[in-house]
């Protein structure tokens, strides 16, 4: 065995010693996620990767040379899903992806790796998702139209759905604000060793130490930048009922992992 080969032989063999519980972070937008994955991979310094939505748009969109933008960001999950696979099967141990559950990832790797995500309260999602996508104008998946106009678009209700679209590990064709859709994305909680809640960062931390076997910690400054903000739009009766409605998915998989409503 050369030197090089013997070097990665040590350093395979004081990586799994070090970080012995491999896993996936599941990054839902606009839940705490890039702190949180963030924390994670500073933990896995020795072997970690993420895939980054805007990083993973750009190169779906110039190796397809696609314009239709809308179909795009939906399309481009399956790529997403290749790269999760592509690094489990190089045995990456720490791993945070803007990524659907898989059920491929799931069947192949369940053994060895544990996963994990983190949920934020539906409705105060649905907004924030919305002002951080239409204060990007250069974004991949910017969102040009006002608030009000907004409701009324296809956009809106996928939004509404983004859990259930994470989650569900159903074929990107099947709408995820299907009953099917719902109802899978509820069944699937079960295959996540750790679903956080974005509010509780302290109890998601000690059910991370609990399943990993590593202490992380969200640092302060991205505690402050997590907290949750009063949205007016939350504040006005008839447009909450119709982000309610619209976020009904999504309230479906939060009840389902919580019990009970939350309200924001």
């Amino acid at each position: 065995m050369g030197i090089v080969d013997q070097a990665k032989a040590l350093r395979a063999t004081a990586t799994e010693r070090l970080l012995p519980q491999k896993f996936v972070f599941h990054h839902i937008p606009k839940c705490g996620g890039t702190s949180v994955g963030r924390a994670l991979r500073k933990r896995y310094l020795l072997s970690q990767a993420t895939v980054t939505p805007e990083s993973s748009f750009r190169a779906f969109e110039a190796f397809t040379g696609r314009t239709d933008r809308e179909q795009m960001l939906v399309d481009v999950l399956d790529l997403r899903e290749q790269m999760l696979l592509y690094h489990m099967y190089e045995g990456v141990r720490g791993l945070s992806l803007h990524v659907r559950f898989s059920e491929r990832a799931h069947a192949r790797f369940s053994d060895g790796y544990k996963f994990v995500t983190i949920l934020r309260e539906p409705l105060e999602r649905f907004v924030s998702h919305y002002h951080w996508s239409h204060n990007k104008p250069h974004a991949h998946a910017h969102i040009d139209e006002d608030f009000l106009t907004f409701l009324d678009t296809d956009r809106a209700k996928r939004i509404g759905s983004t859990f259930v679209e994470y989650l569900s590990g159903l074929p990107k064709e099947i709408p995820p604000y299907s009953g099917e859709a719902i109802a899978a994305a509820v069944a699937n909680l079960a295959h996540f060793q750790v679903v956080g809640r974005l509010d509780r960062l302290d109890l998601f931390e000690q059910d991370l130490k609990r399943e990993l076997g590593v202490r992380v910690r969200i640092g302060h400054e991205n505690k402050g930048k997590l907290q949750t903000v009063r949205k007016p739009e939350l504040d006005d009766p008839v447009l909450r009922s119709r982000i309610e409605d619209l976020c009904a998915p999504d309230l479906a998989v939060w009840n389902a992992a919580f019990g009970g409503h939350a309200t924001a």
